[in-house]
This record gives C-alpha cells, sequence and structure tokens, in this order.
C-alpha cells in the first residue's frame, strides 16, 4: 500500500487523539488540552495509507545554546504507530523525513526515549547525549520561606540568566506558557523561592507522596535546606527533583535526551514534558 508523508491539519485532531489515547496512558482530557494549547504552534507530521493515518510525529522548535554558539533544534515528541499497523516500517519513514530535513536545514534533533527504544533511534544515527539524577530529600524541619508564582515570561528570564553559561535547551515563551499550564493540569505550580536574597525558580506538582521537581535551579544543599517547607506548602512526605547529573553526585541516573546533528554535546535539557 502507498504511503505519504504530510502535515497533519486540524480537520486531523480527531484521528490524532484517537491513535494518542491507544498508544499513550494519558486521560481524553489532558489529550485534548495538548492540541487545544499546542497544534498551531508546533509541526505534526503524519504518514498515511490508503488515506488512513498509520504513524503521528510532534515536532517543537528549540534552540541549542551555549551563550557563544547557538544551533536551532527540534524536540520530537509523541511519536506513535497502533500496535496492529506496526513492523511496517510506517514510523521509520516519518522519522526519516524529518531527520533529512533536519539535515538539509542544518537543526539539531532531540528527543527523550523510553530505555527500550534507546537501540532503535541510535540506528537512526541519535547519540545520547546528558542525563539527569532524580535526586530525594526527606521531609526536614519547615523553615519559613518567601514564595511567590510566576508567569511564563518571568520564569524564562529566571531560567536563561541560570543556565546561558552552559550548552542548554532554549525555549521560546510560549513553549513555557504551555509547560506551566500543563503542570497546573497536574495540580502543580510554577514559583520563584527568595534564598539568601536572589530569586530560585521551581516548578513542580505533587506525585504521590513526593513534590516531584521537574526544574529548578536551587543546589542540592538549598533543597535540602528548604525540603520541609516545600512537602508543608504540597502536603508530600518528602522532595523529588530532576537535577543536571553535573549539579549533585548522589541519585538515579537518567538519560535526558538524545541528539541528532548536534554541533553542542552535553546540552542541559529539561521542560521536555518529562
Amino acid at each position: 500500500m502507498n504511503t505519504d508523508i504530510a502535515i497533519a491539519t486540524i480537520d486531523d485532531i480527531p484521528a490524532l487523539c484517537k491513535l494518542w489515547q491507544t498508544c499513550f496512558d494519558d486521560s481524553p482530557e489532558y489529550i485534548s488540552l495538548f492540541y487545544q494549547e499546542n497544534f498551531e504552534r508546533i509541526t505534526t507530521y503524519v504518514c498515511k495509507a490508503g488515506g488512513e493515518i498509520v504513524s503521528m510525529l510532534h515536532v517543537f522548535d528549540a534552540c541549542f545554546s551555549s551563550g557563544k554558539e547557538h544551533q536551532k533544534a527540534l524536540f520530537l515528541y509523541a511519536g506513535a504507530t497502533p500496535p496492529e499497523k506496526r513492523q511496517n516500517g510506517y514510523f521509520t519513514k516519518l522519522i526519516k523525513h524529518v531527520l533529512q530535513y533536519a539535515k538539509d536545514s542544518s537543526c539539531a534533533v532531540f528527543l527523550k526515549p523510553t530505555a527500550e527504544l534507546v537501540e532503535y533511534y541510535k540506528k537512526l544515527g541519535f547519540e545520547p547525549d546528558s542525563h539527569f539524577r532524580l535526586t530525594s530529600f526527606s521531609k526536614g524541619k519547615a523553615v519559613p520561606i518567601a514564595v511567590n508564582p510566576l508567569s511564563a515570561e518571568q520564569y524564562n528570564k529566571l531560567r536563561n540568566e541560570a543556565f546561558s553559561g552552559t550548552s542548554y535547551a532554549k525555549w521560546d515563551d510560549s513553549h513555557l506558557r504551555w509547560c506551566v499550564r500543563e503542570n497546573e493540569f497536574f495540580e502543580g505550580k510554577t514559583f520563584a523561592v527568595n534564598f539568601d536574597g536572589k530569586n530560585y525558580f521551581v516548578m513542580g506538582a505533587p506525585e504521590e507522596n513526593a513534590f516531584l521537581i521537574t526544574e529548578t535551579n536551587l543546589s542540592p544543599l538549598q533543597l535540602e535546606t528548604i525540603s520541609g517547607a516545600l512537602c508543608e506548602m504540597f502536603g508530600t512526605q518528602c522532595v523529588k527533583v530532576y537535577l543536571p547529573e553535573n549539579a549533585c553526585d548522589s541519585g538515579e541516573v537518567i538519560l535526558s535526551s538524545i541528539v541528532y546533528n548536534a554541533l553542542l554535546r552535553d546540552n542541559y535539557v529539561n521542560l521536555i514534558l518529562i
């Protein structure tokens, strides 16, 4: 059967939602919110066979930046083929189309794969890049802390100031608005903590008995100091946090990204819908 690669249109959203729900463990409410907030600003590629969508891939614009060097980057997210359509090469054809576009445009490509798919992506030319450490802090004494909510624009400004001295994935304000909205969907908060007269950013949400911080520029020592206060704020028993591997020497090491055609390496990558 002939297959075609195309960019999805708004008329494809119902089929995309159905495919997403088939392949991922997300609620219909979250899937609907994702497309409502993102469809117009991202590119969604689809592979069609006989006019039916048999594979999809969502592409976000980003940038790898080291302060002195910059490279446009494409973040790949929620690529999927329904189980009954797999082993036909649909997704491979789809992703090769995107990789060729990236190569022709001198773009880097990155994604956060599940562990079982790392080898598949290596065969396509991807290489492991950076890692997180998932570190935990038990509930300590609740020392007083000053906390203020952050808008997406305020968060992004603090984020760029914090990471501009290293290679990192830089996002525009529209992506930050989505990340803040997504975090709110999961009953999380995005805020600044004033520590020793300086504002530090925190994005996180409660998960079971932990407050899970998906991104912050607080140090491990600072997090240990305020873990009790954060636990009191969110009614949890501990704080878990994703930190760059070079920021601490304890906790589980987790691959945060693999890259293709990247000029900058060991890029700090976060705010990628962990």
